[in-house]
């Protein structure tokens, strides 16, 4: 099963390259564990709390609310700097 959706950063990426999001506009929370690749994983990293990304989320194993980022796109941030090191407007 495959979830592709805007979603707000709730808990940055741990020292364990878990984090949370919530989906728009059904408020689902979201626990990412695993990632694509490297890039999706430093992608998710550099993102801060509150920010909204384009995210396609995949199940990671038999959990129940785990999953794993497959591809990562900035929608909106709270100022910072995108995903491809460019100054937001």
């Amino acid at each position: 099963m495959t979830k592709s959706n805007a979603f707000t950063v709730i808990s940055e990426q741990n020292d364990h390259d878990h984090a949370t999001v919530r989906a728009h506009p059904r408020n689902e929370t979201y626990h990412i564990v695993d990632y694509a690749d490297e890039t999706a994983r430093e992608q998710v990293a550099e993102l801060p709390a509150g920010s909204v990304v384009e995210l396609e989320l995949s199940r990671a194993g038999r959990r129940s609310n785990v999953w794993c980022a497959e591809s990562i796109r900035t929608a909106e941030t709270d100022g910072g700097v995108d995903i491809e090191g460019e100054p937001n407007a």
